[in-house]
């Protein structure tokens, strides 16, 4: 059994801890807004199946 020491843990960035955010960018107006497209869970299909017919559309 080995007894050597554990390595010192990463220090987070200069914003804390990258995993208690939202993911966030900013709107046109500057502001920030949640990036729906970051996080899976967050995405409505409602809105993106009206997305896709619009492109659809679009062709």
């Amino acid at each position: 059994m080995s007894t050597g020491a554990f390595p010192p843990p990463l220090p987070f960035d200069d914003n804390g801890d990258p995993h208690e955010e939202e993911p966030v960018r900013e709107d046109a107006d500057g502001d920030e807004v949640l990036d729906e497209d970051a996080n899976d869970d967050l995405i409505d299909s409602a809105e993106a199946d009206r997305l896709a017919s619009q492109t659809d559309d679009d062709q």
